[in-house]
């Protein structure tokens, strides 16, 4: 096989739709040919691979309005696998929950709820009464619980979003961006996956009262399995969504449409634009050696480079077939080497647009060479 089609396949092993973690860059909406979306803000996300498919201002900051309860629900369910909570449990809502103004599960004095029915009052009828009740039951008063909202959005590196309250009502100094709207969807899905199905439940009743998901696309496309609506006059109306079809899953963040029918309609289009106009791809695997390096005063001459281990790349379908690899190697390499030492970088290349970069690592170690073979390359380099 001729050494550029050898290293191509080396690199690019199989074209999957598979699940497995990913460094890569994002993809450019140019790629594809651009995206028209009738809303503020947008972002297209890879879930399997970890990467933004296309966007329009998505680091722009908006309000977030009722996508708030993302976080929410992140912080209720991170509580109840660490034991704080139980779902069982049962809470009278307290005056500040009970006088929450928006959307509501329609708590009341008369009829408390347990743990299990407070989320899915948040989750499904995306009620501020239940946000409330879950912040208090968490960290004992709603302005504790935004203090761990906030501090979790910094591990999870939301760099652009900012919490004030548990619900999503406008105030001053609360936003985020579709970006970090995307990556904390993400991060419940990953995070919480049995959980995560709270968000596909069409319809809660609680207190008499049947209330249905506001997500539309629940009802129009059976991918879709969640997962938050959000609507006030400053924000629009918005919309995070996510489909799985085969082993692969979309992410969609709509921010600021005209109207429930619009942000529906546009998110169906993005999830559908995701599963067609890009391809999951396998690149490499942890037993596929890309280059070699030389090492000097090492009791090995050289050693084998490759991906530390296998990873998974989206690619615009029309670029699949022209992808090439471009390997660099550090050019002075000196014992010892330890396995996975990054020594090199493997970069994918597609009509002259960087489309991913890796590492390349040290396949094993490298000890120490003798007294002799320490000498004799010393000699060398000081010839080079």
């Amino acid at each position: 096989m001729h050494p550029i089609r050898a290293l191509i396949a080396a690199v690019l092993a199989t074209v999957a739709l598979a699940c497995a973690s990913a460094s890569a860059c994002a993809a450019s909406s140019g790629a594809s040919g651009r995206i028209e979306v009738a809303a503020k803000s947008w972002v297209l996300y890879d879930f399997n691979a970890r990467q933004v498919l296309a966007s329009e201002q998505g680091e722009r900051r908006f309000e977030p309005a009722s996508l708030t309860k993302l976080m929410t629900a992140y912080l209720v369910f991170q509580a109840l696998e660490r034991g704080d909570i139980e779902r069982s449990r049962i809470v009278t809502a307290s005056k500040a929950a009970l006088l929450a103004p928006g959307a509501r599960m329609y708590l009341d004095e008369r009829h408390p709820a347990t743990i299990d029915q407070l989320l899915r009052g948040l989750i499904v009828q995306s009620g501020n009464d239940a946000a409330v009740a879950l912040a208090e039951t968490v960290a004992g008063s709603e302005s504790r619980f935004v203090e761990r909202m906030n501090a979790q959005a910094q591990r999870l590196g939301l760099t652009n979003t900012r919490f004030a309250n548990a619900s999503g009502k406008p105030e001053a100094q609360h936003y985020s961006t579709s970006h970090d709207m995307a990556r904390l969807a993400a991060a419940l899905i990953r995070d919480f996956p049995k959980d995560y199905r709270l968000f596909a439940e069409r319809e809660f009743t609680f207190n008499g009262l049947t209330q249905p998901n506001r997500n539309r696309l629940l009802g129009r496309d059976p991918s879709v399995d969640g997962l938050k609506t959000g609507q006030t006059p400053a924000a629009g109306y918005c919309l995070v969504s996510s489909a799985k079809r085969g082993e692969r899953r979309i992410i969609a963040v709509v921010m600021g449409a005209a109207n429930d029918a619009a942000r529906a309609a546009q998110s169906q289009r993005l999830l559908n634009l995701g599963f067609t106009r890009w391809d999951a791809m396998r690149v490499g695997g942890s037993s596929a050696e890309l280059a070699r390096v030389r090492v000097w005063k090492g009791e090995s001459r050289d050693v084998a480079l490759g991906l530390a281990g296998e990873t998974l790349l989206a690619v615009p379908h029309q670029r699949r077939g022209r992808i090439q690899p471009r390997i660099e190697v550090r050019k002075l390499v000196e014992a010892p080497v330890t396995a996975g030492q990054p020594l090199g970088r493997l970069t994918l290349v597609a009509d002259g647009e960087t489309l991913a970069e890796y590492p390349l690592v040290a396949r094993e170690p490298v000890e120490l060479g003798g007294f002799f073979r320490r000498l004799v390359d010393t000699a060398l380099l000081w010839l080079e």
